[in-house]
């Protein structure tokens, strides 16, 4: 009988490992390109005029209580929904506002996540496939963004000039030329990004991608000078870009019977949980941790005590084996990592031992050119108890960027994810 029970483990573990390799080589036949910039209720399918997106698994609205819920209250009174905040609440409370998960919608959010129908997102659209994710774009420099958890007359207005001339001289350009996002990722790792916490490298070679097209254009005038200008100061522009890019990868790995590839990881502003492709569409969560206990670096005058979770789907990014996890290939970031660079390469080199491949062009020329960890499974995780870790913006409780912090997930998702998984096979 021990024999046969072997065996048995035997085969499903190959079966496993086969359905993974289906998984990832999915993964790795994406080619991302971003092609348009649209109102959510134009590019994001399922989208109404009375609906409101937030980052992470859907809760109801009674229990948001923190970043998201300020994000969601400002969101409706932005887009006319409400006249205050308090009838904005009342009109959650009712469900004649209703709320959204962000992944449910084809979409990913930064921090709160928060996305209504009139807010430009960035289109980004797989080559081969068609398939397409969205993400709202980043609301440019400074502590106080909507997205943040803030509220008032300059966030608003920040929206507004976002949504009617950065975004629209934006998309006029990709809708003539497309921008292929793998080559600027890329160069972005051998430039020292991770492409989550620093995205310095990544945020000129695309600024560098538009305003080659710009030159173009003849006759381009204030719209185009008003793009460039976003461009210089919205340090994190191209993380949203990136989160879509993720997304779309992500995406192609679904539904694959028995594969424990982790297709998401995201948090709202209560739990954390991940997703895999043997398991469509289901959350694994588990509640958040304390978040003073995690390092970082804040922002005087602020300390562990005033922080508060926001939520994220940027999470994605270390889903992908980036962010984090691709720690190494960061170094400046270390006052805001694990700690030294050589912490940091050892830290991504553990990582190899939960991901199924290196990826072939993404690469970190600090572990010899290595490919990043590709393919995390949610098994090896479990077994080994080595879960990625996220380089992620500190939210203060009362909404506004504190800083950065660096959080390594819980770990029961991956164990729950994992037993379910061999439950149905």
């Amino acid at each position: 009988m021990a024999a046969a029970n072997s065996v048995t483990t035997t085969s499903r573990e190959a079966s496993r490992l086969s359905a993974n390799e289906a998984a990832v080589e999915a993964m790795l036949s994406a080619e991302p390109e971003l092609i348009d910039v649209l109102p959510a209720l134009e590019a994001v399918p399922g989208m109404t005029e009375e609906t409101i997106l937030v980052s992470g698994p859907l809760m109801q609205w009674q229990d948001y209580t923190g970043c998201q819920r300020l994000a969601v209250v400002g969101a409706a009174v932005f887009e006319g929904l409400a006249a205050t905040p308090a009838e904005a609440d009342a009109l959650l409370h009712s469900g004649e506002i209703r709320l959204g998960s962000c992944h449910e919608y084809g979409a990913v959010g930064s921090l709160t996540g928060v996305c209504s129908a009139s807010m430009p997102v960035l289109v980004v659209q797989d080559r081969l496939s068609g398939r397409t994710a969205t993400c709202r774009m980043n609301e440019g420099p400074g502590t106080q963004a909507l997205t943040f958890g803030s509220q008032g007359p300059a966030v608003d207005d920040n929206l507004v000039r976002i949504r009617n001339h950065v975004a629209p001289a934006l998309a006029q350009i990709l809708r003539e030329s497309p921008i292929p996002l793998l080559p600027i990722m890329a160069q972005a790792l051998a430039m020292g990004d991770e492409l989550h916490g620093r995205q310095t490298a990544a945020g000129l070679l695309f600024r560098n991608a538009v305003l080659e097209r710009i030159l173009r254009r003849p006759g381009d005038g204030p719209e185009a000078a008003s793009l460039l200008a976003y461009l210089d100061t919205a340090e994190f522009h191209f993380l949203h870009v990136a989160m879509a890019a993720a997304k779309v990868i992500a995406d192609g790995a679904e539904s694959i019977p028995g594969s424990s590839i982790v297709t998401a990881m995201a948090m709202n502003e209560k739990v954390f949980a991940v997703r895999v492709s043997g398991v469509p569409g289901q959350w694994f969560r588990t509640p958040l941790p304390p978040i003073a206990g995690f390092s970082g670096k804040l922002i005087a005058p602020w300390t562990s005590a005033d922080l508060g979770y926001s939520g994220g789907d940027s999470l994605i990014m270390e889903t992908l084996g980036l962010g984090g996890a691709a720690a190494a290939a960061a170094p400046a970031l270390s006052p805001v990592s694990i700690g030294t660079p050589a912490q940091m390469m050892e830290l991504t080199s553990s990582l190899y031992a939960v991901a199924s491949t290196e990826h072939p062009t993404l690469r970190i020329p600090a572990l010899g050119g290595r490919g990043v960890p590709w393919g995390m499974d949610a098994a090896a995780i479990a077994g080994l108890r080595l879960v990625p870790p996220v380089h992620i913006g500190a939210t203060l409780r009362s909404g506004g960027l504190a800083g950065a912090i660096f959080f390594t997930p819980p770990l029961q998702p991956f164990i729950d994810a994992s037993e379910r998984l061999q439950s149905i096979r």
